[in-house]
């Protein structure tokens, strides 16, 4: 099977991506569109960078098949506004129940589990090594980050970063445009907007 698939961002979270689709042993043709002129002809993992991202006109001409590639949840969102025909990109050595609601665009990377009746939103990143447990709910555009731990029953909201090797205890919400810091322990609900750290996760002025 051979088809077309343009990606989004050129820096090193395209190289998961891209390692992520060729998991399923198809076959795709891959370029990379970036706003970095200088990376225009560099190649990752085989796919070139061709360029910067074309308007809506062009994605709108025909029915392109795409996913974004960049970390930072406010330029996944904005990038989103595009009318592209936007994949999702799971590995095959991520354990995802067939009961998991996936939004369009969204990147499930490998060592990932994702429990049953958990629902995950557009363009979000469940990133390598995390764990998702059952009834969660993580909002469109929000990033899991690897080795990240959410227990049973927790949410996730818009924008929002879960740092790498946190972990999330059960029933906690996560509020919008949240940071949780590396390592961090959250034991209660976090607000909108808020940065915590530490064990136990504690808000930072």
């Amino acid at each position: 099977m051979t088809n077309k698939l343009w990606v989004l961002g050129g820096g090193g979270h395209a190289k998961v991506v891209i390692a992520t689709l060729e998991s399923d042993g198809n076959k795709r043709s891959v370029e990379i569109f970036d706003e970095n002129d200088q990376l225009k002809g560099h190649k990752l993992l085989g796919a070139e960078i061709v360029g910067a991202t074309p308007d809506k006109s062009w994605w709108a001409s025909e029915e392109r098949n795409a996913i974004i590639a960049i970390g930072v949840n406010a330029v996944r969102e904005r990038l989103s506004d595009l009318p592209a025909n936007w994949v999702v990109a799971q590995h095959s050595q991520a354990v995802v129940h067939s009961s998991v609601q996936v939004g369009e665009g969204t990147l499930i990377c490998a060592g990932a589990v994702v429990q049953p009746d958990t629902s995950i939103g557009r363009h979000a990143i469940i990133n390598t090594s995390c764990s998702v447990d059952h009834d969660c709910h993580i909002e469109d555009y929000a990033h899991i980050g690897p080795g990240a731990h959410l227990a049973g029953n927790v949410t996730v909201g818009k924008r929002s970063f879960v740092g790498a090797g946190a972990t999330i205890v059960p029933g906690v919400h996560i509020g919008a445009d949240v940071t949780v810091g590396a390592g961090a322990v959250v034991l209660r609900d976090v607000a909108d907007g808020r940065t915590v750290i530490g064990v136990p996760a504690n808000e930072v002025e």
